[in-house]
């Protein structure tokens, strides 16, 4: 059975247009979208000619079109129902959506080195070194999303609150999404924070979000800048002798031990 976290609620009844749309979206056919969904082959047909799907078919419809995480996991289980030809044509262009921006590539690549045994904020933190790092040792930005500023101190809460909705579970990654240099980067993090817990990571981006200056976006939403970002850890590479990825670990390990420090008397 498929989980039904992803479900849509509402929305209407799902229009001929929309079902084309997933059609093209997944390179899936008509009688092969029915048989993904145990209907019987000529349902996509008849619902493309006009007839109109029960509420319970529309919604399982549109939540397929509103969720490649969604449809991925139903091609995955039910692949038998396909041609080999079929299912990897389909698997290809859902891996496609999903992989859209390199913010869910550089995820699901951290989700795959721990078998999926991570939560949404432990990804969180390490997309956000994972940015940083590249902006002050590269000169470039890893993904072209903000670093937002919200209530529940997630710098990026869309993705974010997407995995929470949809579940952290592993994909099958080719090698087109992330450069050998972008898979390194995000290695050499994930070595050297994830000796830490969330206590550490709130403690070391408290102490940052304090001497970041905060800006707003093109659409009048809070932001930390890339530029003001990629300052500040210019900065932290001096600060620390970090030359290349491999020093990457000297800013948690010192930064932490200041900081503890800090709070002992006579100390710091």
């Amino acid at each position: 059975m498929i989980s039904n976290r992803f479900e849509m609620t509402d929305g209407g009844v799902i229009t001929s247009d929309e079902i084309r749309e997933i059609l093209e979206k997944y390179r899936i056919g008509k009688k092969p979208l029915a048989k993904l969904l145990g209907w019987g082959e000529t349902t996509i047909i008849r619902y493309m000619e006009g007839d109109i799907p029960t509420k319970e078919y529309s919604i399982k419809l549109k939540t397929i079109l509103a969720s490649p995480e969604y449809y991925y996991e139903l091609l995955m289980k039910r692949q038998d129902c396909l041609t080999n030809v079929a299912f990897k044509k389909s698997k290809n262009a859902v891996l496609k959506n999903i992989m859209a921006t390199k913010i869910y590539a550089a995820s699901y690549y951290i989700i795959n080195m721990n078998d999926a045994e991570i939560c949404p904020s432990f990804i969180q933190y390490l997309l956000y070194y994972t940015q940083v790092f590249s902006l002050a040792l590269y000169n470039k930005e890893m993904f072209e999303e903000d670093y937002s500023i919200n209530n529940e101190q997630m710098p990026y809460l869309k993705l974010y609150n997407n995995m929470k909705r949809c579940g952290i579970f592993m994909l099958e990654m080719g090698d087109d999404y992330l450069s050998e240099q972008e898979k390194e980067l995000i290695d050499a993090v994930q070595d050297a924070f994830s000796w830490y817990g969330p206590r550490a990571f709130c403690t070391l981006m408290s102490m940052e979000r304090s001497a970041l200056k905060i800006s707003r976006d093109r659409y009048n939403k809070k932001i930390i800048s890339k530029e003001n970002l990629k300052e500040y850890f210019q900065d932290i590479c001096k600060r620390y002798k970090i030359e290349g990825i491999k020093d990457i670990n000297k800013y948690p390990d010192q930064r932490l031990k200041e900081f503890r420090s800090s709070l002992v008397p006579g100390t710091g």
